[in-house]
């Protein structure tokens, strides 16, 4: 069950997040959790051992949304993502940590923005199709034959991610939220990370 959290503590995570590129959730995780100098976990590079018997969980930091100048969303500050900080860590292959994926915001949708242009587009792509630009194939398509130079990535248009969406069941198993998270594209693998942290409180 996730706990109060003041708009001083949130302020402080959002802070901590931004500075160490960590999740809003992990680092409201690391403040609810104080601990000794010496036993403070260290986030790492994915390729560098853990020496703290905490769970590990992969994580691609991304860089903040661009609002142009836009009024940003409400409910996530602007940040695109889920304002509770809500992540779900996906399985991978089994010989590495599991990846810690983040909700994407119900408001906006991913974009960051208070309102949605729907005549001209917000200039971002957002989990819900239906907001975005209704001339994006048109005026900026990554894939599209008629340009010189295709994108770095084929597979998410330099994008870096994907929305996917998913259904939060209760413990009935009966649908109560149809959610979408952000999930790394295999570009990004050069910038895996791993965060430290117990997944009940990253997750709260």
């Amino acid at each position: 069950m996730s706990r109060h959290v003041s708009n001083d503590l949130k302020r402080r995570a959002r802070e901590l997040a931004t500075r160490e590129e960590i999740p809003y959730s992990a680092a409201l995780a690391r403040l609810r959790t104080p601990r000794p100098d010496a036993d403070r976990p260290t986030d790492t590079a994915a390729d560098n051992p853990s020496r703290f018997l905490l769970p590990e969980y992969l994580y691609v930091p991304f860089p903040p949304v661009d609002l142009k100048g836009a009024q940003p969303c409400a409910d996530c500050d602007g940040s695109g993502l889920d304002g509770e900080g809500r992540t779900f860590a996906q399985e991978t292959d089994g010989s590495r940590p599991p990846l810690l994926i983040e909700a994407v915001c119900s408001t906006c949708t991913g974009c960051g923005r208070a309102e949605h242009d729907l005549e001209n587009g917000c200039g971002r792509k957002h989990a819900d199709p239906d907001l975005d630009d209704p001339f994006d194939d048109d005026r900026d398509d990554p894939f599209d034959d008629r340009d010189d130079e295709g994108p770095d990535c084929y597979s998410c248009g330099d994008q870096e991610f994907y929305y996917v969406q998913g259904l939060l069941r209760d413990e009935d198993g009966e649908p109560i939220e149809v959610i979408y998270t952000r999930n790394p594209c295999g570009c990004t693998e050069d910038r895996v990370r791993v965060i430290l942290g117990d997944l009940i409180e990253v997750a709260g």
